[in-house]
This record gives C-alpha cells, structure tokens and sequence, in this order.
C-alpha cells in the first residue's frame, strides 16, 4: 500500500510539473509594466540626448573652423551663437552655459549644464553633460 501511494504522488508531481510552464498571465501583465515605464522614460531622455549631440557637433565645429586662426574671445562666441541658432537649441544659453577661458596654446571652450525631465507627478529624470574643447590658437 505504501509503495502504490508513492508511485501515485510521484505521478502527481510530474504531471503538474509538466502543466507548469511558462509565465503566469499575472506575471507578463507586471513585466509589461515595467516595461512600459523603463520605455517611457527612454522617450523622455531621447531628446535631450539629441540636443547634447548637437551642442557637441558645435563645439567641435567651432574647433574645426577657428583652429590656427588667431580667433579672439568675441571670434569663438560669435561661432557658438551661430550655431547655436542655426540648430534651433533654445534651450542652450550661449553667453551663461559656454564658459571660454585662455589657455597657453589657446582658448578652451567648456560646457556644463544638466536637463531635467518630468517622468511621473513629482519624480523628474535628470541627465547632467559636461564637454570641453581646446581651440588652438
């Protein structure tokens, strides 16, 4: 009697061994959301990641143009505001947010500023940028 109870629970076992696979519909359902929350703030941060690429595609242009050039302080400005302006960055101060200091072979050309995102009621997503260049002179 002993032996037939243990063949039919270990039957039992395998059988609903066999009918668990997978994930429950719970389970997706709370996957799904997290999901869902990591991808919206991915769609927060997307524009804030392209305006950082142009203000580096600045820069460096600035580099590129003014390089063994003799450029003055008001030279190097007057390219950043232009492009600045040409790419359509409001939200880019050029007089407050570049900072050009005098090096020995040059000016250098630094940036630091931080944007700030709204992702759920009072939670912000925040993405900080730091960028230098060396404009020889």
């Amino acid at each position: 009697m002993d032996e037939n109870w243990q063949r039919s629970a270990l039957r039992e076992v395998r059988v609903m061994h066999r009918q668990q696979h997978g994930m429950t519909t719970i389970g997706i359902v709370i996957l799904l959301i997290f999901v869902a929350i990591a991808g919206f703030g991915v769609i927060q941060l997307v524009p804030v990641y392209l305006e950082n690429m142009k203000v580096q595609q600045i820069m460096n242009q600035t580099k590129d143009k003014l390089d063994g050039t003799k450029a003055s302080v008001p030279d190097i400005r007057k390219t950043l505001i232009k492009g600045v302006d040409m790419e359509g960055l409001r939200e880019i101060r050029t007089r407050e947010d570049f900072v050009i200091s005098r090096t020995e072979n040059g000016f250098d050309i630094a940036i630091d500023y931080s944007r700030e995102r709204s992702f759920v009621a009072n939670v912000f997503l925040v993405a900080k940028f730091s960028h230098q260049v060396e404009v020889n002179r």
